[in-house]
């Protein structure tokens, strides 16, 4: 008996599944006959829209201007007096987050881990401020610094 309920459900669950897949054939058909292909000439402002939305970003210029010659000479960089460099400013914008904290392992100055690295000298902390130590980045993950400005920051935190 359960088995005749399963054939009558199978045949009409086909025959459902089967109408439905014809039903969207048809629809299908209908759609492609009865609505005519988009032309894309028929909506100028669409155009326009899709254009003004493609356009570059930038335009890059490669003549060069009558009289100038093809060879481009940089100016030299201008030497940074290390006088003029705030090392205090670069700590408190960048260094202290870690440095005051201990954290990650940095040590504080003034504690005991700052006066061991410090007796290595100058240079060394120096080397490794640039090079980066354990979990400290090269330059204290701030790359734009420059090596002179780095010395400044190691300076200030030797007289804290």
């Amino acid at each position: 008996m359960a088995n005749q309920d399963d054939k009558a459900f199978l045949k009409r669950f086909s025959a459902v599944i089967g109408g439905l897949v014809l039903f969207t054939i048809i629809n299908i058909v209908i759609a492609n006959t009865e609505t005519p292909p988009l032309a894309e000439d028929e909506n100028p402002s669409r155009i326009t829209m899709a254009d003004e939305r493609t356009q570059p970003v930038g335009d890059v210029r490669t003549e060069l201007p009558e009289g100038t010659a093809a060879t481009v000479t940089q100016a030299p960089a201008t030497p940074v007096d290390p006088a003029s460099i705030d090392g205090a400013a670069i700590y408190a914008q960048v260094c202290h987050v870690c440095h005051t904290t201990g954290a990650a392992g940095a040590p504080i100055p003034g504690s005991d881990l700052w006066a061991e690295r410090a007796a290595k000298g100058k240079d060394a902390l120096v080397a490794s401020a640039i090079n980066g130590l354990n979990a400290m980045p090269p330059k204290g993950g701030r790359p734009d610094l420059s090596d002179v400005e780095i010395a400044a920051v190691v300076e200030h935190m030797l007289s804290l």
